[in-house]
């Protein structure tokens, strides 16, 4: 058994490197002044930054608050990819922290099998992210970013034109998140 000074001592350790590595990926993002902006964003939000073992993928661990990011997107891509790529995440971020069932719908899922619902919200509220940060990307621009049809759902969701749970039906699944019933 080890004591509980062992312990707080791997754990100072750990901490450590993982806020070197932190470090060392913030400092491979560009030195743009909207990006810089998101990531004081994910510092205000207690997130960390880790390179992604997952090829070219961007991926949130919320129960580590960490985003992994695909590093050859930081020198290969353009600066709206990585506004907007770094703005999703950030919208998990906001997501798991407002919505408790997000989390639990995940448990268990490979990260390819993620419902809908959670990737389309994490697109809205990384829109709204952009707009809070002043950052200047319409929302026709950043959906250009988009596949479709995750594209035009957003569109439609971020401008108002339909509640997030009627986007998630027009594709057949079920809302996580279930409008409360006027009662």
């Amino acid at each position: 058994m080890r004591s509980v000074s062992g312990c707080s001592s791997l754990i100072a350790e750990h901490q450590e490197e993982a806020e070197r590595k932190d470090r060392a990926v913030r400092n491979l993002f560009p030195n743009n002044t909207y990006v810089q902006r998101l990531l004081k964003k994910a510092e205000s939000l207690d997130v960390l930054f880790l390179g992604s073992r997952v090829e070219e993928q961007w991926l949130y661990h919320p129960d580590y608050r960490t985003l992994c990011i695909w590093l050859p997107d930081l020198g290969d891509s353009s600066l709206s990819y990585l506004v907007v790529m770094l703005a999703h995440e950030l919208g998990h971020v906001m997501d798991f922290d407002a919505r408790p069932q997000y989390l639990e719908a995940i448990r268990g899922l490979p990260w390819f099998a993620v419902p809908s619902e959670i990737e389309l919200s994490a697109f809205v509220s990384g829109y709204q992210i952009i707009r809070e940060l002043c950052i200047p990307v319409t929302l026709a621009q950043y959906c250009q970013m988009i596949d479709q049809p995750m594209a035009n759902l957003v569109s439609q969701v971020a401008s108002g034109a339909w509640a997030l749970s009627d986007a998630v039906c027009s594709l057949g699944e079920e809302p996580l998140i279930k409008a409360k019933q006027a009662g």
